[in-house]
């Protein structure tokens, strides 16, 4: 930065202690004055080289800095002596950062939230307010025979038809197999559907075509599933005629909470049969009727919900263990309903003018939620020449449902202005329109089941994998 200059009177040698008169010093024994020459002025607020001009050298010094500055999020500063004097550093300045879904331009390029490109990672990355959309992963294959699928805690479990038995396999949310099972002999034959359903660990199983048998099935943490039970229905169940009553879309279902087994008990009679949820017992006491679900329809039920089709109208209620209904509405104008589960309130499917429809009621008087859905048409350019039947599944953590219409699957997420269209799977498994679906969601994951008259059945996972 400097340099001495040396101006003065040499001392006698050797007197190295004489004191030397101001403004002199005492140099190796020579009395000197001693002057700084500055080479470079440092950046310290003072003026070092007499010049009357401070930190002149660093002219950018109090003028503005910092990228973006003004625009968005971003912050102008200025620059500052840095410490030591060596130069100048900007102070008090906020450049960009990665876009937030905030509500605020943080990458200070003049627009609010226009994130990076979604990923497939359970968040809302491009700040569109959906999740993970578009860029869902499919993985499928295909059975010779029926199959069910239902969630569990951590994966799924699917339900074959493999021979004369009845096996059970786990998959994980990624849509791979565990490598768990486990095998029963079938209870009866022939076997025209499959249908499941599952609350925690427990899984229950229905299967049949003249008469009728549930499996009680435990999973534990590892995905194991271990077959505890097998019942077979009371005999007011049984039909003895294939008047395709209990052929899909028409087969009854079982529900695990409540513990039931619904449907039409013969061509005229709707019942029910509930049983504990510790054992199966129930099943083998006399169906209760519900008479007010007319002769054999389109139905589907979720948890004590129905909802059925009669006329040209789909009716909704809660069905009560004596067989009545609390609540029963029309719902909409249309066909193949499918009902799920939305936290306590409960969701409709269905086609109508062949054209998907979505309703979410709540579960007391089953009319539309405020801000939810309300006969909402689910349209995307996937989706044509829709048939029935459908199937419904929600996964709460991103507000999304899968739907399915016949051979097509839509995920839908929700807008300011309505229900929007994900991502859409031609499901191709399969070489026509199922006449059964089935979906279910775990850790974010759809599976889906889709099978065919003759038995056939695809299944399809759409999620992160």
């Amino acid at each position: 930065m400097g340099a001495l200059a040396f101006i003065g009177l040499q001392a006698v040698a050797g007197c190295s202690e004489v004191t030397c008169p101001e403004p002199l010093s005492n140099v190796d024994g020579a009395c000197l004055k001693v002057e700084l020459v500055i080479e470079a002025e440092p950046c310290d607020g003072v003026d070092n080289d007499g010049d009357t001009q401070v930190d002149e050298d660093w002219p950018e010094l109090g003028q503005p800095c910092g990228e973006g500055a003004g625009i968005g999020e971003c912050v102008e500063g200025s620059f500052v002596c840095a410490e030591g004097g060596t130069g100048v550093v900007c102070v008090g300045a906020v450049g960009p950062s990665d876009e937030v879904c905030d509500g605020k331009d943080n990458d200070c390029d003049g627009i609010q939230d226009n994130g990076p490109e979604e990923i497939c990672d359970g968040e809302d990355n491009d700040c569109d307010g959906l999740v993970d959309e578009g860029v869902l992963s499919v993985k499928s294959e295909v059975f010779g025979d029926h199959a069910s699928v239902t969630a569990v805690d951590g994966g799924f479990v699917v339900t074959r038809v493999v021979g004369n038995e009845i096996r059970l396999d786990t998959y994980d949310t990624s849509g791979d197999a565990t490598g768990n099972f486990d095998v029963i002999e079938s209870p009866t034959q022939p076997i025209t559907f499959l249908a499941s359903d599952g609350v925690g660990s427990r899984v229950l199983v229905a299967l049949g075509r003249y008469s009728f048998y549930v499996l009680d099935i435990h999973v534990d943490s590892d995905l194991v599933p271990i077959i505890l039970n097998t019942q077979g229905l009371h005999e007011d169940w049984l039909q003895f005629e294939d008047v395709g009553v209990y052929s899909p879309p028409f087969h009854p279902r079982v529900v695990a909470s409540l513990s039931r087994f619904v449907g039409y008990r013969d061509f005229v009679s709707f019942a029910l049969s509930s049983f504990s949820g510790d054992d199966l017992v129930g099943l083998t006491r006399a169906p209760t009727l519900a008479p007010e679900i007319p002769i054999i329809t389109e139905f589907d039920v979720a948890g004590p919900f129905v909802a059925w089709k009669q006329d040209t109208s789909l009716r909704a209620g809660w069905l009560l263990d004596d067989g009545s209904l609390l609540s029963a509405i029309d719902v909409a104008r249309g066909q193949a309903p499918s009902i799920a589960l939305r936290g306590g309130a409960v969701a409709v499917a269905y086609l109508q003018d062949g054209r998907l429809r979505l309703s979410e009621l709540g579960a007391l008087l089953l009319l539309c939620v405020d801000g939810g859905f309300c006969n909402e048409g689910i349209d995307a350019e996937g989706l044509r020449e829709l048939k029935g039947p459908t199937g419904l599944a929600y996964h709460q953590a991103d507000d999304t449902w899968f739907v399915v219409a016949g051979g097509q699957l839509a995920a839908v997420g929700r807008a300011e202005d309505g229900p929007v269209v994900k991502q859409t799977v031609v499901l191709d498994a399969l070489r026509g329109i199922p006449n059964r679906v089935e979906v279910e969601v775990s850790g974010g994951t759809a599976a889906i089941v889709h099978a065919e008259v003759d038995g056939q059945s695809g299944l399809t996972f759409l999620g992160c994998f």
